[in-house]
């Protein structure tokens, strides 16, 4: 009776406190989508299934400090969802640490994880469109 008990008052709190939380109760009503699509890697009847289609291009050396790449990574954080842009910031510029960050904004780790590896996806695709672009494509 004690562990049947304690299970569920463990239960109510934790409904209780995903009831409120937004972003949980949100994430269950759109569906799962990956930080990279689908169409970049190999399908099941391939032998070297998920493996990449084709290599990302290679980016050429650039100094950090380059304006036009600094504008770049201004530009497509403000392209960001408000939360998205909120993790970025707190975890990559701001280097805080994953449990703060979750606490402060409302959200489970779980789901800060999977908005993170959203957000820098997002940001790297950004990057490679100025980055790439001048570089030559090299065969394997």
């Amino acid at each position: 009776m004690k562990g049947w008990l304690s299970r569920a008052v463990a239960n109510t709190a934790l409904r209780g406190e995903e009831r409120w939380n937004r972003i949980a109760r949100w994430s269950r009503w759109l569906p799962a989508k990956p930080a990279v699509d689908d169409d970049k890697f190999r399908g099941a009847d391939d032998p070297y299934h998920r493996h990449w289609r084709e290599f990302p291009d290679p980016w050429r050396p650039v100094d950090p400090s380059d304006p036009a790449v600094r504008k770049r990574l201004r530009d497509a954080m403000e392209e960001l969802p408000q939360t998205w842009k909120g993790v970025v910031e707190r975890r990559d510029v701001q280097d805080r640490e994953p449990a703060e960050v979750s606490a402060e904004l409302g959200i489970t780790p779980e789901q800060q994880r999977a908005i993170l590896n959203r957000a820098r996806a997002f940001l790297r695709e950004r990057l490679a469109q100025l980055l790439a672009r001048d570089t030559p494509r090299e065969r394997r």
